[in-house]
Formats: structure tokens, C-alpha cells, sequence
């Protein structure tokens, strides 16, 4: 049975410690049967078997490649213009390259930030991918992979390309062929794709609570939950998990609703969304 992964990813290095009882770090598996889809696994990080870290076991898993592909929920590169060498693989060698603070499995985003700009100026303090600007013209709140302020995504954007480099899978677009494809997932813009409620279903109210109910009420005709209905209800983490599997089953299925006017997406990346 073919299956694909959707992990809701973090920057805070705080949420990879194997005690990390609010982690929010989650891990969804669908698998589809006679094509009809069904969600068997909905668990954090921490959960993952084998030894080590919460990050390095995620590391293990997924280079074990024993799925179609996995989406996750950070960005997998930065603008073109800070590409060094205009290329995705030394980005990926930079970014191992950074010292990282002592018990994070990943670089600081300043740190990250800093060998990336290697003393050049931003002119835009928050540059986008094109990719990014495609999903902020239809109102999504995107954040710049080279911010480091307040709600900064450069940590996030670290945290990924780490990952990335100590999985050794292959990497959309730049790869095609799986198995064991890692994906860049991006949850609003999917539920804004399904012109399904994509704000707003992340807080810990009564309104978002029913936000959350309604959204799994939606996607009960997409995908059998069985016995994860609670849970999704719960974690807006664990629901973008599913959101972001579906992305994986998209690029491996030919149900990818790629963006038309994103161009060469080799140099910067591109979201992927479910049709």
C-alpha cells in the first residue's frame, strides 16, 4: 500500500526536545486503497521509535524513504538573489556549514541569516520567493525566509534546510522521481485552494475550536479519519499535518494545482497544493 507523509514543521528549537510535552511538531500518514484515501498514523515528533533526538530520529525516518513523499510545512530554499553559487545544493551545504548553539540540532536564525547575506545589504528588509509572492497576492500571510524580527521565519527556514541535508532524500521540483520525495507544503494556501476558512483556526478559543470542527467536518469527504477526529479537532498542528500530506500525495499523483505565473521554480523552490 503506497503511502505519503505530511509533517507540521518548527523553527523554536525548544519544540525538538524529546520531553517537549507542547511540542508541536506533528506527523500525519495517509495511504489510499481501492482510491479511497485513509489517515493511519496522526502522532508528534516525539513519538517517532529509535534513539536520539526528536530531530535526528525525523532525520533517520525520513531517509529510511519508505513512502512516496513527504510534504513539510517550512520553506525549502530562499530567494534566488541569495542563493550562493545560484545554487540549491550549496545552500544546503552552507547552511551545515553554521555553528549551531550548543544542544540545537539546527542553526540560529541570525547565524543563518548572516552567512547568507555574507555582509550584503537587504534592500527589502522581508524578500519573497516568487512562489511566496504568488499565494500573498491572494491574501495569505506569507512571511520572508531572511526575516529574523518579530514572527521570523529565518529559524524555520534554517531548521528545514537542515533537515533537508541530513535526510539525503531527493527534493521537489529539483528531483521528480521518489520514493522518499520531500515536498514544501504551505497548509493556508491549500485550505485557500479548497476555498476552505484559512485563518484564524489556530488559536486556543471557542471560535477557532469550531473552525477547527467545521474544517474536519470538510475533510471527512476527502479522506476516512477514523479514530484521529478528536485529535485534529484539538491541534490546528496535527490538522496541518494532514493538509500538508495531502501536498505530497499531489506531486506523485498528478493532482498538483500549480500556480501559473511562478517561473523557473529550480532557483527559489515551489509550493506544492492539492488539487
Amino acid at each position: 500500500m503506497k503511502r505519503w507523509l505530511g509533517i507540521d514543521f518548527s523553527g523554536n528549537h525548544k519544540m525538538w526536545r524529546p520531553a517537549a510535552q507542547k511540542g508541536n511538531v506533528w506527523i500525519a500518514e495517509i495511504a489510499e486503497a481501492d482510491g479511497k484515501k485513509q489517515l493511519r498514523r496522526l502522532e508528534q515528533v516525539q513519538a517517532l521509535p529509535g534513539m536520539g533526538p526528536p530531530f535526528q530520529k525525523l532525520a533517520h525516518f525520513l531517509g529510511r524513504r519508505e513512502f512516496e513523499a513527504a510534504a513539510i510545512d517550512a520553506p525549502f530554499s530562499v530567494p534566488s538573489d541569495f542563493l550562493p553559487s545560484a545554487s540549491h545544493r550549496k545552500l544546503l551545504e552552507l547552511t551545515a556549514s553554521i555553528e549551531r548553539p550548543k544542544g540545537w540540532p539546527f542553526p540560529a536564525g541570525t547565524d543563518f541569516i548572516s552567512r547568507i547575506l555574507a555582509g550584503r545589504t537587504l534592500l527589502n528588509r522581508k524578500p519573497l520567493r516568487n512562489t511566496e509572492k504568488f499565494w500573498q497576492n491572494r491574501k495569505i500571510n506569507v512571511r520572508s525566509t531572511l526575516w529574523c524580527g518579530p514572527r521570523s521565519w529565518a529559524p524555520m527556514t534554517s531548521a528545514c534546510l537542515t533537515l533537508l541535508k541530513e535526510a539525503g532524500c531527493p527534493i521537489w521540483p529539483w528531483d521528480r522521481q521518489g520514493p522518499g520525495l520531500l515536498v514544501e507544503a504551505f497548509p493556508a494556501a491549500q485550505l485557500r485552494e479548497w476555498k476552505m476558512p484559512y485563518q484564524g483556526y489556530g488559536k486556543d478559543d471557542a471560535t477557532a475550536s469550531s473552525t477547527r470542527k467545521a474544517l474536519v467536518s470538510r475533510f471527512s469527504n476527502r479522506i476516512s479519519l477514523g479514530s484521529f477526529e478528536g485529535k485534529l479537532e484539538k491541534s490546528a498542528d496535527a490538522l496541518d499535518a494532514i493538509l500538508c500530506a495531502f501536498a505530497a500525495f499531489a506531486v506523485t499523483t498528478d493532482n498538483l494545482a500549480r500556480p501559473p505565473d511562478v517561473n523557473d521554480p529550480l532557483d527559489e523552490g515551489l509550493i506544492a497544493v492539492c488539487k
